[in-house]
């Protein structure tokens, strides 16, 4: 990767660095822009999200929990009593309903819905809120009845429960209590008032019949004691009643023919109105018509004397009448279409019009002829009644109108017993079936819900702190992480120790032999990315200050200088030396002397004793650091260490901080990252791969620090050094 004129290998549009930006301070080259790569998230990285949150995790859980605890601990007892109503259904009892049971049936007649409402009404919470008050209960207005009462239905049942909320289970019990029995009072009250109601109007009518009962007799007994008759002829009474039932008919069909001719005018106007092209004269001027319409009226005739004649029992005669109408009328109508439809104009409004006329016209000739016929019939029964002695006819006449009477009276009797029964026995149809029961346990607040809650929401709080931290969170967070940002494998990962005093070097035993292994596996894998070729320059930095590159570097030269091999430790961090400090040797000519020509290579070099580690510090304090580096004699220096050992480990300043390492990167050979889970922030890691990119070098591989046991590697032998 290195060659004769670093340079050469720069981007073509990319110059030199300028000196002046070494001396602009940390961060001041990271100003250059970033094309970060982020894969999406999978299911290990949330799980491995939550085992580093953890602690913020059940901090936010406990309190959540906490917190319930204590809100279910302050918050009112609330206790809920129960009463259950049955609403039966009311229907008459007899095959004959009287005007009690209808009463009676339609209080049942609402439905369970209705009930509910009337429970939960002003008026059952007034008489819950007096009821309460006579009876020792809490003292409540109707609006805190109807605030503390519910009822509600019960699906496919005929009942209902009202329930009660109050603070202490005695008052819960008194409220649904006293609201059951209320409803079931006033139930029973509405009963009974219309009972009362239908009573009051049977009696007031008994009286007017008993009055005309009494005023019928009376005459009947003036009649008998002045004419010296005690009873009328049953021929008379026969007469009489017939005769009677016929001026009844004559009204009615009187009535009747009065309305069939008013519609026989109004269809005659609405035929005016359409100026029809044919007009209804030419239908009743037809002779076919005329047969037919006489036809007609002569069969309504028939059927109005067989109707009175025969009853129900006998319906042959009037079904065959009824047979030869039908027939008639289809002749009719037919014949109607036919002379309408040869007149022109609007044929069907000329059909129905038409139509409707000829029937209305047969109808009031039929029901002319039935008046007619009852008249001609009570003439006659009237003459028969006069060869009837006028006592018998006086005397059966008064007869009948006290029998009249006398029925009227009867029934409405009936009735108003009846009733009076019916308001006596009247109970409603609520009744209580389950009485209040007396609450053993609150339903507010509810523990074990509250208490579950409390988890779940606690749980969610907690996880929701932890994605807030983990997002604020811009450290590396593992492993994965940090080969994504930095675009290279992870070479090692270095748990956690105790330096040996102030040599930085690893003690035996313990965590420390635990780093002493993490250091071998760093070793080899340095030695696949070098390939084993002898010479190799290989520099490691970090993107900032802190984060152990020196003590990285120390530990693994010695790791490596265990194999036999040569190798050459550089201290290239010319601004802060403390590498020397390090391994104890300091004070003698380093790399900037050598650069400088003050010293030779081979006089600046120092063993260290026990590791036999070649070691060049840093040398005299000098001013252009960046431009020494990037000089000839840098590289010549370089090549002098390639050949005069197997390894050449440079200790560089951060990345980010200064342009020394940018430059040191162009002249080595592979560039080892080394970052600290939850230290390294992922934007300097990241910017400084770019960094690095930009100079036409990358990372070769990256070494976490720091790593501790709980980290989520798993340094499964350490109990070996245990």
């Amino acid at each position: 990767m290195s060659s004769d004129d670093p340079r050469e290998r720069l981007p073509a549009r990319m110059e030199p660095l300028h000196p002046a930006i070494a001396e602009t301070g940390p961060r001041a080259i990271a100003t250059l822009e970033t094309h970060p790569y982020e894969a999406p998230p999978g299911l290990r990285d949330y799980v491995s999200m939550l085992q580093r949150r953890k602690w913020a995790i059940l901090i936010s859980l406990g309190a959540v929990f906490a917190l319930s605890i204590i809100v279910t601990a302050v918050t009112p007892r609330t206790y809920e009593s129960t009463a259950t109503l049955l609403i039966s259904e009311l229907a008459p009892k007899s095959s004959k309903p009287t005007d009690s049971q209808d009463a009676m049936a339609a209080m049942g007649s609402p439905n369970l819905d209705t009930h509910v409402q009337l429970i939960q009404g002003e008026a059952t919470a007034e008489e819950t809120a007096k009821w309460l008050a006579q009876n020792g209960g809490p003292s409540l207005t109707a609006q805190q009845v109807r605030a503390r009462v519910s009822a509600r239905s019960v699906r496919d049942t005929q009942l209902i429960r009202i329930v009660a909320r109050a603070r202490t289970t005695e008052d819960a019990q008194k409220i649904a209590g006293a609201g059951a029995k209320t409803y079931v009072a006033l139930n029973r009250g509405r009963a009974r008032g219309s009972s009362e109601t239908t009573g009051r109007y049977l009696a007031e009518q008994l009286a007017i019949a008993r009055e005309k009962l009494t005023k019928a007799e009376s005459e009947l007994r003036s009649f008998r004691e002045s004419s010296g008759t005690i009873a009328a002829d049953a021929a008379a009474g026969e007469l009489l009643n017939r005769a009677a039932a016929l001026r009844s008919s004559a009204d009615t069909t009187a009535a009747d023919l009065a309305q069939a001719r008013e519609r026989t005018g109004r269809i005659r106007a609405q035929l005016a109105e359409q100026n029809l092209s044919i007009k209804s004269g030419q239908v009743r001027d037809n002779a076919v018509v005329q047969q037919l319409r006489a036809r007609l009226a002569e069969l309504q005739g028939q059927r109005l004397a067989a109707q009175a004649k025969y009853t129900a029992d006998y319906p042959g005669p009037l079904a065959q009448i009824d047979e030869q109408i039908r027939l008639v009328k289809q002749q009719l109508d037919a014949e109607i279409k036919h002379v309408v439809g040869s007149g022109g104009g609007d044929l069907a409004l000329q059909q129905q019009l038409t139509g409707d006329l000829i029937k209305a016209e047969a109808e009031s000739a039929a029901l002319k002829a039935r008046y007619q016929q009852i008249q001609a019939e009570l003439r006659q029964a009237n003459g028969e009644l006069g060869k009837i002695p006028a006592r018998q006819v006086t005397l059966a006449n008064l007869q009948r109108q006290v029998d009249v009477a006398q029925n009227i009276y009867s029934e409405l009797l009936q009735r108003s017993q009846e009733i009076e029964v019916g308001r006596v026995m009247a109970l409603g149809n609520a009744d209580i079936v389950e009485p209040a029961s007396l609450p053993r346990l609150p339903v507010k607040p509810n523990i074990p819900l509250n208490l579950t809650l409390g988890l779940l929401l606690g749980l969610g709080v907690g996880i929701g702190v932890a994605l807030v931290q983990d997002q604020l969170d811009d450290t590396v967070r593992d492993q994965s992480e940090a080969a994504r940002l930095a675009a290279a494998p992870v070479l090692g990962t270095i748990p956690v120790f105790q330096p040996n005093g102030q040599t930085g070097a690893l003690a035996p035993g313990g965590p420390a032999a635990m780093a002493t292994e993490a250091y071998r596996a760093l070793r080899y894998c340095l030695d696949f990315v070098t390939q084993g070729e002898r010479g190799r320059v290989v520099l490691v930095t970090s993107p900032a200050q802190f984060e152990g590159k020196t003590t990285t570097v120390w530990n693994l030269a010695r790791a490596v200088a265990v194999t036999g091999r040569r190798v050459v430790l550089v201290d290239s961090d010319l601004r802060r030396s403390g590498l020397g400090r390090l391994l104890g040797l300091h004070g003698k000519p380093g790399v900037t002397d050598v650069l400088l020509g003050e010293v030779a290579l081979r006089d600046a070099l120092q063993r260290h004793t026990e590791s036999g580690v070649l070691f060049l510090s840093a040398g005299k304090e000098v001013q252009n650091h960046t431009e020494l580096l990037d000089s000839d004699a840098m590289r010549e220096l370089l090549r002098e260490l390639r050949q005069e050992a197997d390894l050449v480990i440079l200790d560089s300043p951060p990345v980010l901080a200064v342009a020394d390492s940018l430059v040191l990167a162009r002249l080595s050979d592979d560039v080892l990252m080394v970052c600290v889970t939850g230290q390294s922030h992922r934007h300097e890691l990241q910017l400084a791969r770019t960094l690095l990119s930009r100079v036409g070098e990358s990372v070769s591989g990256v070494v976490l620090n720091k790593i501790g046991e709980r980290a989520g590697y798993g340094y499964q032998g350490r109990y070996y050094y245990q």
